[in-house]
């Protein structure tokens, strides 16, 4: 439980003081308040400690407590600077009616902490939850998952109603956290400076996003989780608010983590489901029937994966839901994740491939993102979609090597074939060992059987055509073929081997594999 100075001085609106934060701007936890001793022998890290300025002005700053309440009076005033967080009453002549005071707004915390611990043992819910906490920060807020997906939201009657719907109108689409084109770049900045906090990050409104906010990571064991945020449209932000949405915060992670990632969330449960399918965390009939039916839609009897990526990989999960949410608008018929920095559509066969072609809006707007696709072979079976992810992986690995932008297995099938076999321990053994009679005939006679035999084969044993490419009368290819067959010790009307031969050559010819 997270109780802050500055959450009880949001509660003595009745008393005067002036806050001052430590050196370092950190804000200590503590759960008791205890009256300063002439001599401390230690300080308890976890209690907040309440002195006269008279005693205060005798101590050394530097061996004041990490936190502390100053009780000053007209007579005597607190004569020192402070360098821990400090809180100076003013007028403060009976410091044991002060200590009870704050006692008894720690108390209120405290049942205030219990009462929302025993509406997640209830599974109350999330949004249950979320609108009992509204009413005390006093502003509406939502929460998102790590890829920027609302699953919850402030939906309690509000004073300025119309302020958190026009929020929720231009901030949320396609429930994920969004923005418009024009302050895209201005929200991609905010969610880099709280990219890596574990504390509150208050941000201003501007002509564009006209509402100030505050917005939290959510983590648990340093793993980021979600993200709450907390808009200033009912009342003004105070000196509590950073302090006390961190206090709800433990709440809210409480609430995840027991519906593991808001797995009661509908929104959630295709994305979940999906990506357990592509991680291959079960593979049983009854979980895959599962993903079908909480697709909300007839299973298309055909159908595609595409994977989406991008060329840098400094783009953050936040840019991905705003590329995503474009994309949505440009394919139909699909069903779309982020999954590991990627964005992934299972795609319905019927969806109109127009897109692929080289003048398409999509094409174009893939270059000028700098994003790159994957496209997977057709399927009819639900059982292959994990299959169909791994091969757009396949094609974009393979595909990153031309200067293309969309890259379909179809095309590099072959080349991953013969990706597999490079990767087999010893794969020179297989290699058949007649090409090696070639190339040392090559090497002594300075002739081209090899590259004559590679063409023959590339043109599909048609001896017009190889003869053709090589611009040699047809005679004399005959007599070159018949050369090879005599240097190799083989017959090239023999399916086997020249099956052997044929993989031989493009193990050893293809580009992909001569870094291996």
């Amino acid at each position: 439980m997270k109780i802050k100075l500055t959450m009880l001085l949001e509660k003595l609106t009745d008393i005067p003081y002036q806050y001052f934060p430590a050196e370092d701007n950190a804000e200590k936890a503590f759960s008791s308040i205890r009256l300063l001793q002439t001599v401390q022998q230690e300080y308890r890290s976890d209690v907040l400690y309440l002195a006269t300025a008279d005693m205060l002005n005798r101590i050394d700053p530097k061996e004041w407590p990490d936190t502390v309440i100053c009780a000053e009076t007209e007579e005597v005033p607190l004569a020192t600077e402070a360098v821990n967080e400090l809180a100076v009453i003013r007028h403060a002549n009976d410091i044991l009616a002060l200590k009870e005071k704050l006692e008894n707004i720690i108390a209120d915390y405290t049942y205030l902490y219990n009462a929302m611990i025993r509406m997640v043992i209830d599974n109350q819910g999330l949004n249950e939850i979320i609108n009992e906490m509204t009413s005390f920060l006093g502003n509406p807020f939502y929460v998102a998952d790590s890829d920027f997906r609302v699953i919850a939201r402030s939906s309690c009657p509000l004073n300025k109603p119309d302020q958190w719907i026009f929020i929720i109108e231009n901030g949320i689409e396609d429930g994920y956290i969004s923005s418009s084109v024009n302050d895209f770049y201005y929200m991609k900045d905010l969610m880099k400076k709280t990219e890596n906090q574990n504390k509150p990050v208050f941000f201003a409104g501007n002509a564009l996003y006209p509402h100030s906010f505050c917005s939290m990571n959510l983590q648990s064991q340093n793993h980021k989780i979600g993200l709450m945020t907390v808009f200033e449209t009912e009342k003004e932000f105070s000196i509590g608010t950073k302090a006390l949405f961190d206090f709800f915060s433990e709440i809210i992670v409480l609430e995840l983590l027991k519906n593991r990632t808001i797995n009661e969330n509908e929104g959630i449960k295709l994305g979940y489901l999906f990506s357990e399918i592509l991680t291959g965390n079960q593979s049983s009939e009854n979980e895959l029937s599962k993903i079908i039916q909480f697709m909300e839609l007839d299973f298309p009897r055909s159908f595609y994966i595409l994977t989406i990526k991008s060329r840098s990989e400094e783009r953050n999960r936040y840019e991905l839901t705003f590329l995503r949410k474009r994309m949505i608008q440009m394919l139909s018929h699909t069903v779309c994740i982020i999954f590991q920095n990627a964005i992934v559509f299972l795609t319905d066969q019927k969806n109109d491939c127009c897109w692929l072609r080289p003048e398409s809006q999509f094409l174009n707007w893939l270059n000028d993102k700098r994003m790159v696709a994957g496209v997977s072979e057709i399927y009819h079976d639900a059982g292959a979609i994990k299959k169909a992810y791994h091969q757009t992986l396949k094609a974009i690995d393979l595909g990153l090597k031309t200067k293309e932008t969309i890259y379909s297995y179809q095309q590099f099938r072959f080349s991953d074939l013969l990706q597999q076999i490079g990767n087999l321990n010893e794969w020179e053994s297989l290699v058949h060992p007649a090409l090696e009679k070639i190339k040392a005939y090559d090497a002594e006679k300075n002739s081209d059987l090899e590259e004559t035999l590679y063409t023959y084969m590339k043109s599909g044993r048609s001896q017009a055509q190889t003869a053709k490419i090589l611009h040699v009368h047809r005679s004399s290819l005959q007599y070159r073929l018949s050369k090879i067959e005599s240097v190799m010790g083989i017959s090239l009307d023999d399916y086997q081997t020249f099956l052997h031969l044929q993989l031989s050559i493009e193990v050893e010819k293809n580009s992909v594999l001569k870094t291996i």
